[in-house]
């Protein structure tokens, strides 16, 4: 069995960055955002159920539309539930399959919903990186062109967990740009090797 590792945090922390570390170092990452939105495209009982929540206009020639759902998913905190609802599951099954093909030591999730999901039961250990807001805002702008303050302060409400001391993560890694990432990462994966 592989030891199984949670990144998360929200927009704009820097949990690809960690994760983009982990990968350097040769770890094998399961990115959940990027394989829920290649579910969403590929996954016949998702494609479905999105359909017949958002209506046809969701999918055009086959693919997502994007804009469309954003839209409606951010002026509405119940269809963000209910997509959730259809997405989240099938996203936990693809990972239970790509854990079961991979049979490394240590193997690692990166996910911005990994409470929400309720995935974290499933993990061993969870790093959650945290930065402060301005700072998230700062590297969203300069990264995500489309996006203004506005947006980005939508999804980071959006993403807010409500009692983080209950949640209780293995490793808070702090993301502020004042000291280097690399060291502090380099020593979680210390640790977390005398786990496995």
């Amino acid at each position: 069995m592989s030891f199984l590792v949670g990144i998360t945090g929200g927009i704009g922390s820097g949990k690809t960055t960690v994760s983009n570390i982990f990968s350097h170092l040769g770890y094998k990452v399961y990115n959940s955002d990027e394989r829920a939105k290649y579910l969403m495209q590929t996954n016949d009982k998702i494609i479905k159920k999105i359909t017949g929540l958002l209506g046809d206009s969701a999918y055009s020639k086959g693919a997502l539309e994007k804009t469309i759902i954003t839209e409606a998913i951010f002026n509405n905190k119940s269809l963000i539930e209910k997509i959730n609802s259809i997405v989240h599951p099938e996203t936990i099954k693809d990972f239970n399959s790509w854990v079961s093909e991979n049979k490394d030591s240590i193997l690692v999730k990166e996910s911005a919903l990994i409470y929400q999901s309720g995935s974290y039961k499933d993990l061993d250990e969870i790093i959650l990186v945290e930065a402060k807001d301005e700072i998230r805002i700062e590297r969203v702008l300069k990264r995500d062109k489309h996006r203004d303050k506005d947006d980005i302060l939508k999804i980071i409400r959006s993403q807010k967990l409500k009692n983080k001391e209950d949640l209780n993560p293995d490793y808070i890694l702090e993301n502020n740009g004042e000291d280097m990432l690399l060291p502090k990462v380099i020593k979680i994966i210390q640790e977390l090797k005398l786990k496995v």
